[in-house]
Parts: structure tokens; sequence; C-alpha cells
């Protein structure tokens, strides 16, 4: 069998596009590499690139240690990882274990097998830290965002048995509130959590919920977070 050449696509989210990947990879292994469409196998993931516990990259490497690839291309670094440990790791089992080449097309580099390069792998290893910096303060951000908009009284989540999110990102009673209340109340008068779960139908684990946040119901509902 002929062996492939591997292009390798990542986004974080599923509603990111992956087609730009797509079409500079493709382009690149046709146009510069003189590979035939039929010779090419892309893989793709539309998930985080903290870690590799992606569907892609996992057929990706079982392609590679059944020796049915002889290269891979990405579009960056942090396409194939945002984590310098397991970029490391990747270029060990693609280029070291299984002697398979390694291109790399915003840094214009290309690992062959046959050449060991300190280098190029030194300066992947720079541009692999970066990739993960950046990745930490995309999560700094966002946690302190989710802080910023819990300070001003907004939610962030699935909202609590009895609320929906308005359109401001604060809680709104819904029909369910009404249910929330006559749990209190019923509690109050002895009845039992799995009793109450039964008698309203939301559940044991909803009505457990309600008298955990007691203060949620009773108290402001707008702005007890």
């Amino acid at each position: 069998m002929t062996e492939k050449t591997a292009l390798y696509c990542r986004v974080s989210t599923e509603d990111q596009s992956l087609a730009r990947q797509r079409q500079r990879t493709s382009e690149y292994a046709t146009d510069r590499l003189g590979i035939e469409p039929a010779a090419i196998e892309v893989y793709t993931d539309k998930q985080t690139g903290t870690d590799t516990d992606r569907d892609g990259y996992r057929e990706l490497i079982e392609a590679v240690e059944a020796g049915d690839v002889e290269r891979v291309v990405a579009s960056e670094v942090s396409r194939i990882s945002r984590s310098v440990r397991d970029f490391a790791a990747t270029v060990e089992r693609i280029v070291d274990e299984n002697e398979v080449g390694l291109h790399i097309l915003d840094m214009g580099i290309d690992l062959d097998p046959d050449k060991r390069d300190p280098y190029t792998r030194a300066f992947l290893t720079v541009v692999a830290t970066f990739a993960e910096l950046e990745a930490e303060i995309k999560r700094d951000n966002t946690r302190e965002g989710i802080a910023a908009s819990r300070s001003q009284g907004k939610w962030h989540g699935r909202p609590p048995f009895g609320f929906d999110v308005g359109s401001e990102g604060f809680l709104v009673p819904n029909n369910d509130y009404e249910t929330a209340i006559v749990v209190l109340d019923e509690l109050d008068k002895g009845a039992s959590k799995r009793e109450l779960g039964r008698r309203t139908g939301i559940g044991r684990s909803a009505v457990r919920h309600i008298a955990n946040n007691r203060e949620r119901y009773v108290g402001d509902p707008f702005n007890s977070l």
C-alpha cells in the first residue's frame, strides 16, 4: 500500500471552521510537494490543543505507527499541541520512532527523519513554549471574565433549578421557581426529600439542591449568586 501524506488540522471549538487549514495544508502537499490528491489523508479535530486526548490525533498516530504515513503536514505548531511536553512527545513518535517527516508550514520547517538538526528541534521547542503560554493566558482571561461576570451578578454555566439565564446574563425565575418555594415550605413542615422528589416529580437531587441553596430562593433571586 502506498504511504500517505497526512494533513492534520485542528480548531478549538465546534463553531470554528477547518476550511482554511485544510486548504493551506492541501495546497502545500499538492503544489509544493507534488503529492497526488489520492495520496492525501486528512485528520481533523475540533477540540482544545492543551492535551492529546483527541480522536483525530489518535487516528493520525495510529496510522503513523502502522506505517501508512510518509509525512505529516500541519499549518502551525499550536495545531498539533499547545503543550510543550505533548508536542515534544509527538515529534519523537512521528519523526524519531517511526521515521516519518513532519512539516510545519508557518515556520517553514521540514523535519526529515534522516537529518537530525538540533537547532531546528530547539527552535520548535521555543515555539511550542509560546503556544503553551498563549493557551494559559487565554485560560486565565476566561477565568477572569467569568469572575467579573459573577461579581456583577451574572450567571455562568447551567442555571439552577427554577431559573433561566436572561439575555443580559442574569438569573430570571421561570415556571419552576414556585415549585422550589413549595419544596422549601414542605421541608420546613418536616417532609422528606425523597417524598418531595416523588410528589413534585423533580427528583430528590433537585430537592437537595434547592434545600442547600435556600438563600437563592427566599432572598433576592437576581443577586443571590
